[in-house]
């Protein structure tokens, strides 16, 4: 049996797990045992997507470990997230990073693919509603617009202006290329955001993923409930 190691952020409202080995594979539920029961199917779809080992699919059930528990005031109910990992305070070396850049690459690439295959990106697929952070994007063209716009937020806390906006991946390409122009971007350094919130490359990385995931298996499951599966393209290998 193999263990998933795992970090659990979490309120009084809600729980994220996360893995550590899976950088972006995530789980949420009302309880820890809940999103537990999620998170061995996402990292499955996690190493299929990314084309990594799937051994470990074929040697029985999964067990959840959690490492460490960190409470935060973010709504994770709703989705949000904050924390920063110990993990991701260290620094990263030149094969990591190229690792996780070629995960993040073809991330966007996959969700600009599937955004592309919805027949009609205007089309309201969820119920209009507003959490603590604003307005719930509602069509395609929304999710993709608000990814692309947290993407900029993101690069901006680290200094790099991707200019006016080509896409997502042409945007996130940007992105890496700023990196790499600063020296030392690989030494783990912390950065505030203007909420208090502190990030690390290591973090920028996972939310990247775990972002372009999120709202990826939104559209894809609301999609196929309007058009036919057939239709949506799914890169990622989301499931109802």
């Amino acid at each position: 049996m193999r263990e998933l190691e795992t970090i659990t952020e979490y309120n009084d409202a809600g729980v994220t797990l996360w893995s550590l080995r899976y950088p972006g594979a995530f789980a949420r539920g009302e309880t820890a045992d809940a999103a537990a029961r999620k998170l061995p199917a996402a990292c499955r779809r996690y190493r299929l997507w990314a084309k990594l080992p799937t051994e470990a699919d074929a040697a029985g059930e999964e067990q959840v470990r959690c490492t460490r528990k960190i409470k935060v005031d973010a709504p994770v109910e709703e989705g949000f997230t904050t924390a920063l990992f110990p993990e991701e305070k260290l620094a990263l070396d030149m094969p990591q990073y190229t690792s996780l850049k070629t995960l993040c690459l073809m991330s966007a690439r996959d969700l600009e693919a599937l955004f592309a295959s919805i027949p009609q990106k205007d089309r309201a697929l969820l119920k209009s509603r507003r959490t603590v952070y604003g307005k719930v994007p509602v069509t395609a063209r929304e999710m993709l617009s608000h990814v692309i716009e947290a993407q900029r937020t993101c690069a901006a806390l680290f200094g790099v202006d991707v200019g006016e906006s080509r896409g997502l991946l042409a945007d996130r390409k940007r992105l890496f290329a700023g990196l790499e122009r600063q020296p030392g971007y690989l030494d783990g350094r912390i950065v505030p955001g203007p909420d208090g919130e502190l990030w690390t490359l290591r973090k920028l990385l996972r939310r990247l993923l775990w972002h372009d995931a999120l709202h990826g298996r939104a559209l894809y499951r609301k999609a196929i409930t309007f058009w036919q599966k057939e239709r949506i393209k799914n890169p990622f290998g989301f499931t109802k």
